[in-house]
């Protein structure tokens, strides 16, 4: 049974029985406990709150159900009330781990409500009964801190970090230790693991802009104090709204706010989760599920991009977006059929729509179909859509199809409408070698295209121009200037090793290769 349905079933079951608590079955607590437990860790620690307190007015002995109303209470903050709740559990017998997650909670209580002394006890109580768990050690080094022992503290977070190598709380307070040492150097290697580890944390950034500023280095403590800031404002308003949930976990509005919040500052994962979110009690949000797959895109994870884009499809059959993107998906995977359908079913929702025809061109480029590439861009030209990158592939798709007369025509409109692009030049000259007419032109084209990118294409056709005119000399010094950039380019290897032997045959115009260019 999904959650989802699991919670409807539930909350029949049990709606009567928040009311009136004598009233709940075994079966009904049981149902109680597993979907607070969902609440608790979804952030809906009210709804934890309002199913688990009954459970415990009827049986006040019902361990789990203090652990996890003792836990709902901690995590909102409620200390007084966490306590009251947690304490009872340890005279009940309960086994070793909860016992010692009981201790780890009650210790974190007591340091949060200043009583250091009980959350000592508590904290030693934690690492005597369940050592392996790295919050113990943690709420251990927290408690000697408060305490200034310095050197109690830092044993017990290197502990933690040994338990669990990605704790990054225990590495901030290594580093806020090592400020306190005077030792910066060293406070500088545990904020930036905790700033690696955790890229959107504002706090490590403090840290490191403190111990940059003891280190005279001003232009590094600057830049962590911009990111502090920024990071900062980011974490505020994430927070205030989160506020704002507590009152009304429901309201899209807000949810949607704190997904465009995490986007904003490209916290992509946090972004993932809250659309997720949005879309358990909203799986009609057209929006939800369009955010969700642009970010899967962005991310690679195409397989979960898909579902999106199809699940948006599904409630919005003429969403042409979902068409353009899931198709890019599809030819990026080289599934071209299910790419082009969806494309001409955008063509079909828009027949005007020239991103529609730029993605199926390149469908067909990519499955090597040249002539339906040519004559889908011969229909993007005649939609309007004259931009010079467009004229150059229109060019080289006629000259590959032998349409020599309309390539130089759309490779020199493309010139008019930009000419620092040393491809059209380039095409150019290729074009007059291949017909071995107007080299001189050609020769033009070439250096031209030279002159704006002394790249290994650009210059490789220079040494074909030289050739053409049998400079052989020439040609042989453009194309190992072209090898130079790419040396095991099979294409100018043969070129040189044509001119070579063009060479030892002695075909070359030595009246030619004596003229400088």
């Amino acid at each position: 049974m999904g959650r989802l349905a699991r919670q409807i079933l539930l909350l029949y079951l049990v709606i009567g029985s928040v009311v009136d608590a004598d009233s709940l079955t075994l079966e009904q607590e049981s149902y109680s406990l597993s979907i607070a437990t969902d609440h608790i860790q979804n952030g809906s620690y009210r709804l934890a709150v309002d199913l688990l307190r009954p459970i415990v007015n009827r049986d006040p002995s019902s361990i789990m159900a203090r652990y996890h109303l003792g836990n709902a209470y901690r995590l909102q903050r409620l200390y007084y009330q966490a306590a009251e709740i947690l304490e009872p559990i340890l005279g009940l017998k309960p086994i070793d781990r909860v016992a010692g997650e009981t201790h780890i909670f009650l210790a974190e209580v007591y340091i949060q409500l200043g009583q250091l002394d009980l959350a000592l006890n508590q904290a030693t109580a934690a690492v005597a009964k369940v050592p392996e768990i790295a919050e113990a050690h943690f709420h251990l080094g927290k408690t000697y801190l408060k305490q200034k022992k310095l050197d109690l503290a830092n044993f017990a977070f290197k502990q933690v970090t040994i338990r669990n190598p990605d704790f990054t709380d225990a590495y901030q307070e290594l580093g806020n230790i090592a400020l306190l040492q005077a030792r910066p150097t060293m406070a500088v290697g545990f904020f930036q693991q905790v700033a690696d580890l955790t890229p959107f944390n504002y706090r490590p950034h403090l840290g490191l802009m403190k111990a940059y500023r003891l280190l005279n280095n001003q232009v590094l403590a600057e830049k962590h104090q911009i990111r502090f800031r920024d990071l900062k404002k980011y974490f505020d308003q994430v927070y205030d709204l989160e506020l704002e949930l507590k009152d009304h976990p429901a309201n899209s509005q807000v949810l949607f706010r704190i997904a465009e919040l995490h986007y904003k500052c490209q916290n992509l994962s946090a972004a993932i989760e809250q659309y997720q979110k949005i879309l358990i009690p909203n799986p009609q949000s057209e929006l939800a599920w369009d955010q969700l797959g642009r970010i899967y895109m962005q991310t690679g994870d195409f397989e979960s991009a898909i579902k999106a884009f199809e699940s948006l499809i599904g409630l919005n059959p003429e969403s042409l977006e979902a068409y353009l993107r899931l198709s890019w998906i599809y030819t990026q995977q080289q599934r071209f059929d299910p790419a082009k359908q969806l494309l001409q079913k955008a063509i079909q929702l828009s027949p005007d729509l020239t991103l529609a025809y730029h993605g199926l061109a390149e469908a067909y480029l990519a499955e090597g179909d040249a002539a339906q590439a040519l004559a889908t861009y011969e229909r993007i030209v005649e939609l309007g859509d004259r931009g010079p990158d467009i004229l150059i592939m229109l060019g080289q798709l006629r000259f590959e199809s032998d349409r020599t007369n309309q390539a130089l025509t759309a490779f020199q409109e493309a010139i008019k409408l930009r000419q620092t692009d040393p491809r059209p030049y380039r095409h150019i000259a290729q074009i007059y070698v291949r017909a071995n007419q107007y080299l001189d032109t050609a020769l033009k084209y070439a250096k031209q295209a030279v002159k704006l990118n002394p790249g290994a294409a650009e210059i490789s056709t220079l040494a074909s121009v030289h050739f053409s005119q049998k400079q052989l000399q020439m040609a042989e010094s453009s194309i190992q200037q072209a090898l130079v950039q790419e040396p095991n380019n099979p294409e100018y290897l043969q070129q040189l090793h044509e001119i070579q032997q063009a060479q030892a045959s002695g075909k070359g115009d030595p009246h030619r290769d004596n003229q400088t260019e």
